[in-house]
């Protein structure tokens, strides 16, 4: 009998152990995407959009961050910059460092 309970009461552990190991990690059913990805489908993005199309826009992604930077002529393009960016599936966050400059 003493036996059957040591066994239950480490089988009550590990379960509660797994059960906090899920609460720590997020979403296990969460999609997840690579740097590379991540940035070819931002720059797809970008230019898939009239106002960005052809704005050499250097975009660098890092465990999903996104960093915009380079020149645009309009504070408008900077901020569709972003905006596109930031729509781009398993971006967490956009950092738009880009400058607004007449040529």
């Amino acid at each position: 009998m003493r036996r059957y309970c040591c066994i239950a009461l480490i089988s009550i552990s590990l379960i509660g152990m797994a059960g906090c190991q899920m609460l720590t990690s997020g979403n296990l059913f969460a999609p997840r995407f690579s740097d590379d990805a991540i940035t070819s489908s931002v720059n797809q993005a970008m230019m898939n959009n009239i106002n960005l199309a052809g704005i050499p826009i250097h975009v660098e992604t890092h465990q999903g961050n996104v960093m915009l930077s380079g020149y645009v002529k309009t504070i408008r393009q900077s901020d569709t910059a972003g905006d596109v960016a930031s729509k781009v599936p398993g971006v967490k966050s956009v950092q738009n460092n880009l400058i607004v400059r007449k040529w």
